[in-house]
């Protein structure tokens, strides 16, 4: 189902970049773990990184949010990115940032190679770290936030929600996830004109959502519409499969909004 979205992807050839300074922190960690903050994990020949939130006791299970990168980017990025990293810290999440091969993700192929890596660090995660496994989030920026989608379709069940950033498939009428339905919220901006917002034949922004509002059985229209900073999230709350669904805009192009995380956090996890 996702084949024919390769030829689509692969006229996105320039990203524009986030620059950040590395925000690090220590803690005492009541795990031995052979990899974290400085040091990749590796994983049957592939990396993913990770960084602890600072005020961990080293013992209570952790909530977790894995993003994937831009393209062109590393995990690394991701843990040297404050708008991603604040929000995880002040929430207290496990912050996991696997590494695309290539610095990209193969998300538009019939199979893919990461998904499959990805559910491999889920796995790690749970032998390194005490998880709560019943709040594992996905999230991603531009074609990480397309990765992200990719891997919440096909296997939804395994996370308690999708927090995307700047990047969707494509061609979503011909897609149907096999992986079920799952909380979602999406934010995206009106002129991006790098990972443009799929708008359908009548231009209208909520269709590129549609993959979600329609896995989750939710109604055509949005039943609230929420003004949030500079952010208009439309929010499907009724839907058939108790699942919420959220798309929230703005007037600006390709990038990670500073302070979207928290909101999303507070929209999709504090309502739990």
């Amino acid at each position: 189902m996702f084949g024919s979205l390769r030829a689509h992807y692969l006229i996105f050839t320039f990203f524009l970049c986030l620059f950040a300074q590395p925000v690090w922190s220590t803690t005492a960690l009541g795990l031995e773990n052979e990899c974290e903050h400085e040091t990749s994990c590796q994983l049957d020949g592939r990396s993913y990184q990770v960084k602890t939130p600072s005020h961990w006791d080293g013992k209570s299970p952790l909530p977790v949010l894995m993003h994937f990168h831009g393209w062109g980017r590393t995990g690394r990025n991701v843990l040297n990115n404050p708008r991603i990293t604040r929000a995880t810290d002040n929430h207290g999440f496990l912050l996991v940032a696997p590494d695309g091969l290539g610095k990209s993700w193969d998300f538009w192929g019939k199979t893919s190679r990461d998904t499959p890596f990805a559910q491999a660090i889920l796995k790690d995660l749970k032998a390194k770290w005490p998880i709560d496994e019943n709040k594992v989030y996905l999230s991603g920026f531009s074609y990480g936030s397309a990765m992200a989608w990719r891997l919440a379709c096909e296997s939804g069940q395994e996370f308690a929600g999708l927090l995307a950033i700047a990047g969707t498939l494509w061609q979503q009428e011909a897609i149907e996830c096999q992986g079920g339905p799952i909380k979602v919220t999406h934010v995206h901006g009106l002129k991006d004109n790098v990972m443009s917002l799929p708008r359908g034949n009548d231009d209208n922004p909520l269709k590129g959502i549609e993959l979600w509002r329609r896995t989750n059985e939710c109604q055509l229209e949005p039943d609230a519409v929420e003004k949030i900073n500079i952010f208009t999230c439309h929010h499907w709350t009724g839907c058939n499969s108790g699942k919420e669904t959220s798309i929230c805009l703005h007037n600006y192009g390709h990038m990670i909004p500073k302070g979207w995380l928290d909101i999303a956090f507070s929209q999709i996890i504090e309502k739990e």
